[in-house]
C-alpha cells in the first residue's frame, strides 16, 4: 500500500470477489489500513446484545485516496467484515452485480468421540451501522460496471 502510494498511485480497488474470507481479525485489520483512529469495525453481538466491539486504534495507512471494493455472491466472512467497515464509514464504494453470501455468524466446533463435531453458533457480526448481514450479505453501492478511479490523464 505505502508502495503503491510512493509510486503515485490515486486510487485502490480491492477485489474481494469469490473472496470466502478467513480469520475474523484479518477481516478487522485489512478494514483498518484505510481508515482513522476512533473508527469501528465490527460489533460481535451474542444473544443478550453487544459483546464486543472493534475498533481502529490509530489512523490506517491511506485514510484518503479513493477506494472501491468489489464484491459478489462468493465474498464472505472476514471479506465482510472489511466490506462492512468501510462500506458503513463512507470510505470505500462497494461494486457489484450481487449481495454478498452473507457468513455474520460465530461458531465454535466441539470434537465428538468418533472423530466428527458439532458446530455451535455463539455470536454473530453487526457492521458498524448495526447491520446483521447474516444470510442477508452487503448490498453493493453500485453495479461492476459503475465508473471507478479517476482519470490519471483528463487533460489529454
Amino acid at each position: 500500500l505505502k508502495t503503491n502510494l510512493a509510486a503515485g498511485a490515486n486510487c485502490h480497488v480491492i477485489d474481494l470477489r469469490d473472496n470466502a474470507g478467513g480469520f475474523f481479525r484479518a477481516g478487522v485489520d485489512a478494514a483498518s489500513l484505510f481508515l482513522e483512529s476512533g473508527k469501528p469495525t465490527v460489533y460481535v453481538v451474542n444473544k443478550d446484545g453487544v459483546q464486543d466491539s472493534f475498533t481502529t486504534t490509530a489512523d490506517g495507512d491511506d485514510t484518503k485516496t479513493p477506494l472501491y471494493i468489489l464484491v459478489n455472491e462468493y465474498t464472505a466472512s472476514a471479506s465482510e467484515i472489511m466490506t462492512g467497515a468501510l462500506k458503513d464509514s463512507g470510505r470505500a464504494r462497494i461494486l457489484g452485480d450481487s449481495r454478498s453470501f452473507g457468513k455474520g455468524i460465530i461458531q465454535t466446533v466441539s470434537p465428538l468421540l468418533d472423530g466428527s463435531g458439532v458446530a455451535v453458533t455463539i455470536a454473530r457480526y453487526e457492521t458498524p451501522n448495526h447491520i446483521d448481514i447474516n444470510k442477508k450479505g452487503i448490498e453493493p453501492d453500485a453495479p461492476l460496471s459503475s465508473p471507478m478511479c479517476p482519470d490519471p490523464y483528463p487533460k489529454l
